[in-house]
């Protein structure tokens, strides 16, 4: 039986040993806060993101301004007829000038325009900084998982080792030996899976950050978020939810809505259009007058009538559009308002739950396994009850890994959710973040 085990056994403790010694130490170790700090810099869709403000601000450069005026010339002569030598030269000058706030009303609807994007880049960058989080933390749960998984493969090589000494004296027998063998074994193939799966989670955590692969990235911090109460954040959602970049947006959308109206009323008169000319003619009359030559100025007004287009349309299209943002931003505070209560319970029920295991369950899970295997080695408990503690004691550690992990989850949705990441405050939009 060992010459048949001995084998699988190192090739599994060879895999172990490599992929736990990645998992504790891949490279130089860094934060939360500094993750999602790379990840608000170097974040290839944020940059994207962050774009669509410069686009925006393009136009409010461009809004406002007057059309370029147009210069004319003309040449008139009587070359294909009677070629008498007659001729007319002239010049002009036009300008188009509006004689309603157009121009104004253009700058505001260019400012809505730089507020919607920069409140669309602000909600991009809330949900990447939580998506950083997330991932984050769910690295440090595999590696807790891995842990509890090596301290349990340790605890039970030294039974395992203690049980092959009394084997040697007839105190102990083959089976015992080959069911602690394979609960080692069992340990250490759920550890490489654990691994395996960290790996997945850790090369979603580079690309938010931006980074090509993970090598050399080593999340560090503690899995159990400091700060949040058992009762965090009771009672209903306060005005913290209007500080969601969705609302801001909706907010701006309704302005840029009665910006639009604004302009769609300021265009029924249409730009006037002045016009200055200069005219030189030259006539040939009969004798004994001859050749005459005349030079004239002339000022030109072209006043558009509002008869048949008077913005009608676009002043009802704008009419319609603040009511749909009206009503979308008040489907959205509901849907907000919900989802702060739901990450408030989660956050109450994760922390009680967890505080509940670090109480009771898991000292009592550790005095049962310390006193079951001193049992055994003395003699007293057979192997089966021996297993049976340790799995207890192996499903609590999990299950307490596990719920400290929904509660850190939990406190990273209810803070995306009010949108008070510190992360999010100072954002700016003109580059990279702080």
């Amino acid at each position: 039986m060992r010459t048949r085990l001995r084998a699988p056994i190192a090739a599994a403790l060879a895999i172990l040993a490599g992929t736990a010694a990645w998992a504790e130490s891949p490279g130089p170790s860094i934060t939360a806060d500094a993750a999602v700090r790379e990840a608000l810099s170097a974040n290839v869709d944020l940059q994207a993101a962050r774009l669509a403000i410069e686009s925006a601000r393009g136009g409010l450069l461009q809004a406002g301004r007057l059309d370029n005026p147009e210069l004319g010339a003309s040449l008139t002569d009587d070359f294909a007829f009677q070629s008498e030598g007659e001729r007319r030269v002239s010049l002009g000058f036009a300008q188009r000038f509006p004689i309603t706030a157009r121009l104004a009303r253009e700058k505001d609807v260019a400012r809505g325009d730089v507020a919607i994007a920069e409140a669309e880049v602000r909600g991009f960058a809330r949900t990447l900084i939580a998506d950083v989080q997330r991932a984050f933390f769910a690295v440090r749960a595999f590696d807790e998982r891995i842990g509890v998984d090596a301290d349990l493969i340790e605890a039970v090589q030294r039974v395992e080792d203690a049980t092959a000494k009394r084997l040697e004296v007839a105190e102990a027998s083959p089976a015992e030996l080959s069911l602690l063998r394979i609960e080692r074994l069992r340990l250490e193939q759920d550890s490489i899976r654990l691994t395996r799966e960290r790996e997945v989670a850790l090369a979603l955590l580079a690309r938010l950050l931006g980074r090509p692969s993970p090598e050399g990235l080593g999340p560090t911090g503690d899995l159990d978020p400091a700060g949040v109460p058992r009762s965090a954040v009771p009672g209903e959602p306060t005005a913290d939810y209007a500080k969601r970049p969705e609302l801001e947006a909706a907010r701006a959308e309704i302005e840029r809505a009665e910006s639009s109206r604004a302009l769609a009323r300021a265009q029924v008169w249409e730009d006037w259009t002045v016009g200055l000319g200069y005219e030189r003619e030259r006539d040939i009359l009969r004798a004994p007058i001859g050749t005459t030559t005349d030079s004239f100025v002339s000022l030109d007004v072209a006043v558009p009538l509002p008869i048949w287009n008077r913005q009608q349309g676009r002043i009802a299209a704008a009419d319609t559009e603040k009511r749909r943002a009206e009503l979308a931003r008040a489907g959205l505070e509901l849907r907000i308002q919900e989802e702060i209560r739901a990450a408030q319970a989660r956050v109450r029920a994760s922390r009680a739950s967890v505080e509940a295991y670090a109480r009771e369950i898991l000292p009592e899970s550790d005095r049962a396994r310390a006193t079951y295997e001193r049992g055994y080695q003395q003699g007293l408990i057979g192997i089966a009850d021996l297993l049976q503690a340790q799995r207890q004691y192996n499903e609590g550690r999990a299950l307490y890994v596990e719920l400290t992990g929904e509660l850190r989850q939990a406190a990273i949705d209810l803070e995306a959710a009010t949108a008070t990441s510190p992360h999010l405050h100072e954002l700016r939009y003109d580059g990279e973040a702080p």
